[in-house]
């Protein structure tokens, strides 16, 4: 009797069983679980490995792909326990120093995802005993996030490694002269974002070696190797998404080369743009989906015109700040021309009218009924007025200087 009573639903269900019930839990919540005792680990980790799930070991929880589970990490002895018992699970994770390095490379061999964050390198030596080439076989993507780690490091730390994508977040003391000895044949995705010791001498050589990059994100960097960047543009032909992006707000001169990127799909941008820069980018790039433009400062009303006549039918989002001289009848052309946004901005005019609301809501409603458009007219002379969101039976509805407009969701700061 005393044996039977020890005994649990555990011992009374078989392995198709537990599959049947444990199928319809998400991996997260069944981690989560996991020190309700030994025997409910064992089934849970037999389920797992059984189940083909990815497991991505990160600070927060980020919803991003539907397929892999994110186990937020707590500490260091969870992060490690976790990382011996799911490691041939594990695509996604992230170290902060090399003995964590270490216990990924001896526990995952599947490991597609690696961000290296406050990695300081002062013993060379030792990162290079954890070199990509020959401890990490599957991986396609690597972040340097915070980390002080010198180029000549890099080189021999990534070696001949062909990465799919490569981020540069904060790292100062990196200049890209790493990059020269890289296989970048098949990169597609490059970021480089607020590490100021890049330099484009170091950058602007190794373009022709990314014929195949799809997308490029630069930012919060000097502001010569910025300009200088846009030059290297023409030997991107599959470009899909480019966003060059920098407070300094400087004269672009990438119109023309924009303009030579036909798979072009998103788009944003720092630099002052003019009506011809405008004109040319969306007379050319005719996979435009997105097109966000921050400094609209030197640009006329004769630029609204292209934007929603060239490019009007694909847009789902547009953004244009600091755009002085809009009026309504651009905001109402623009949302007749382009039926497919999901949201607009316009930010910088005081040049529009208390019945801008209402025009905008007939416009949306004539080309997009039932579809909500989210109007940004932050930092324009109507943000002063008080924007308070309502709900009734028949949808959301906005008030507006005292009246509800259907159609619109509008954000006024």
């Amino acid at each position: 009797m005393e044996t039977e009573d020890e005994r649990t639903i555990l011992d009374y269900l078989n392995e198709d069983c537990w599959r049947a019930v444990l199928q319809f839990v998400p991996a997260k919540d069944l981690i989560r679980t996991e020190r309700a005792s030994r025997r409910w680990q064992e089934v849970l980790l037999w389920y797992l490995k059984g189940t083909g799930v990815h497991i991505a070991i990160a600070e927060y929880h980020k919803e991003d792909n539907p397929s892999v589970c994110r186990a937020k990490r707590s500490s260091y002895t969870s992060f490690e326990s976790w990382t011996k018992k799911l490691g041939s699970l594990v695509v996604d994770t992230y170290c902060i120093g090399l003995k964590s390095l270490e216990i990924i490379k001896e526990n995952c061999p599947n490991l597609e995802t690696l961000t290296l964050k406050d990695v300081q390198c002062k013993t060379p030596k030792l990162l290079l005993h954890h070199n990509l080439n020959d401890n990490f076989k599957c991986l396609q993507s690597l972040k340097l996030h915070s980390c002080n780690i010198p180029d000549s490091c890099m080189n021999k730390f990534v070696a001949e490694k062909a990465l799919q994508e490569l981020k540069f977040y904060c790292c100062d003391s990196l200049t890209g002269l790493c990059l020269k000895s890289m296989d970048l044949s098949n990169l597609k995705l490059l970021e480089i974002n607020l590490s100021k010791d890049f330099e484009s001498k170091h950058v602007l050589p190794v373009f022709d070696r990314m014929s195949e990059l799809k997308t490029l994100k630069v930012s919060d960097v000097s502001g010569e190797f910025l300009e200088e960047i846009q030059v290297g543009l023409d030997k991107m032909p599959k470009l899909e998404k480019l966003e060059l992006d920098d407070d300094e707000r400087m004269r672009g001169e990438c119109g023309q080369q924009i303009s030579r990127l036909t798979e072009l799909k998103h788009l944003r941008l720092a630099f002052q743009m003019f009506d011809e820069d405008i004109q040319a980018i969306t007379r050319c790039c005719k996979e435009l989906v997105t097109l966000k433009l921050s400094d609209c400062r030197s640009m006329s009303r004769r630029s609204v015109r292209p934007i929603w006549r060239n490019a009007g039918a694909r847009l789902t989002e547009l953004a244009l700040r600091d755009f002085d001289e809009a009026k309504d009848a651009d905001i109402v052309a623009l949302i007749r021309g382009c039926p497919l946004l999901t949201k607009l901005t316009v930010t910088g005019s005081r040049q529009l009218t208390r019945r801008l609301p209402a025009r905008a809501a007939a416009a949306r409603r004539g080309v997009a009924p039932g579809k909500v458009l989210d109007l940004d007219l932050s930092f324009t002379n109507l943000s002063s007025h008080l924007c308070v969101e309502d709900t009734d039976a028949d949808g959301p509805h906005l008030d507006v200087l005292g009246r509800k407009y259907v159609g619109l969701n509008i954000i006024c700061f």
